[in-house]
């Protein structure tokens, strides 16, 4: 008996169910991200960095859908379309690879890769181009468990709350005096390691849109890095103005320290001083 035939006709029958998967599941990932957003369980857009992010992910949470369904059609296919009823008497048929089929799937799978890889290539440059513009600059020091901003360009004014313009361009430069942190704003796409003795930086990064959000630590560094938040603020650039001038002066240091350590009571709340 020839088996090449029948081998064809399981192959096109899991491809076709491979393809109508693939598109049924591309649809409801396309519908399901705004009813996520609205329903608030996604980060808000804040900054144009946020939106290229969402982007790139929603991109490659895309393609993944189809890599994702071939290996859990054509498994789920092979065990129902193969299944034995009792166990087998002898062997089975010795096995035979299909070459233009091997070729077909190494091929695709490089192709996707190199592009992937290069997309992401160029999505990483822009986002570490430099800055350009009127550029506000925000030094941020970690340490357990707040975290201290000030501004270079306004005489080192700064507090545990970040307020930004919105429309103009921020350089991050960030560092920590004790352990490792992660300086996260979900609304603004910005995450980068505050290393102690080093000075890393996030460029690029415009606010959007006025509101309030809130400034985490994606790092473990500690008992209370849960509730490692302090609030942030974007404004129209007369509300910066005027709250900048407002801020305490300070001297530049190394550390760009501010104020003390938070005040923990029982209930493990941090209290900004």
């Amino acid at each position: 008996m020839n088996e090449a035939p029948q081998q064809r006709r399981h192959i096109l029958r899991a491809t076709l169910i491979w393809i109508v998967t693939s598109v049924i599941g591309i649809i409801a990932a396309m519908l399901a991200l705004p009813a996520l957003a609205a329903a608030g369980m996604v980060p808000t857009v804040a900054s144009d960095r946020a939106g290229e992010v969402d982007q790139v992910l929603f991109l490659f949470t895309l393609l993944s859908i189809p890599v994702f369904l071939l290996v859990v059609v054509y498994m789920g296919y092979s065990v129902f379309a193969f299944r034995s009823p009792s166990p087998p008497p002898s062997d089975g048929p010795a096995l035979r690879g299909n070459l233009p089929l091997q070729i077909s799937w190494v091929a695709i799978s490089v192709a996707l890769v190199a592009f992937l890889f290069g997309y992401g290539l160029v999505f990483l440059n822009k986002v570490n181009a430099s800055p350009k513009g009127d550029v506000l600059q925000v030094r941020v020091t970690a340490e357990q468990w707040l975290w201290n901003y000030s501004y270079p360009q306004y005489a080192y004014a700064g507090g545990t709350t970040l307020e930004l313009p919105v429309g103009r361009p921020v350089e991050f430069i960030i560092t920590s005096i004790d352990v490792q942190h992660s300086f996260w704003i979900p609304a603004l796409g910005v995450k980068q390691d505050a290393v102690p003795g080093q000075t890393t930086r996030i460029t690029n990064v415009t606010p959007t849109k006025i509101g309030d959000y809130e400034v985490r630590c994606a790092e473990l560094c500690g008992l209370y890095h849960a509730y490692m938040n302090t609030p942030l603020r974007v404004v129209t650039d007369d509300d910066f103005t005027n709250w900048i001038t407002q801020q305490p002066m300070q001297q530049p240091s190394s550390t760009f320290r501010f104020g003390g350590p938070p005040a923990i009571a029982l209930t493990g709340v941090v209290r900004y001083e």
